[in-house]
């Protein structure tokens, strides 16, 4: 498997791995995208600015991830460990993919790519009830820093994880 930054023509394969996993998202009632985020402007955006990442597996895109500095006003309650850290954003992993180890794999190449860049951690946010995903970031050593509420999310959706892994 090969971790590299999006070209702009990978950007209709992105976006379509995207609709399939808001698709088998919302089949397990997790409504955490929608219309509004992510979606193809956004992902070009991230493209253009080069902070889309995929993982590629004999040269088909199996998952894709978003990579920057960039962290929501909500965080700002959350005691983090780390003052350089690298953020997760958008991370998907093909359903047709999913449970066979990638996601994991994907992971570790963002812990990677982190490390060379000098930062010192990797921060994300998690619907409290996308479990598959939560349990990927426990077993990466992922720990949990708090919780916030996003009140644009729909009513029982609005919780999220804020979790932290230290990389040096």
């Amino acid at each position: 498997m090969r971790f590299i930054m999006a070209s702009a023509y990978m950007l209709e394969e992105v976006n379509e791995i995207y609709l399939k996993c808001r698709e088998n998202l919302i089949k397990q009632n997790i409504f955490q995208w929608d219309d509004q985020y992510p979606n193809i402007e956004y992902f070009q955006v991230c493209i253009d600015n080069k902070v889309l990442f995929v993982l590629l597996k004999e040269d088909r895109i199996v998952g894709h991830v978003v990579l920057n500095e960039w962290q929501t006003g909500e965080w700002e309650v959350i005691q983090w460990k780390r003052n350089k850290p690298l953020i997760i954003h958008s991370f998907m992993i093909d359903p047709s993919y999913q449970g066979k180890g990638i996601g994991s794999t994907f992971v570790q190449y963002m812990e990677e790519y982190a490390l060379a860049q000098g930062y010192d951690s990797i921060r994300l946010d998690s619907f409290s009830g996308n479990l598959q995903a939560l349990n990927l970031y426990k077993k990466r050593d992922y720990v949990e820093r708090g919780e916030i509420f996003y009140k644009s999310k729909p009513e029982g959706h609005r919780k999220y994880l804020c979790m932290e892994k230290e990389l040096i």
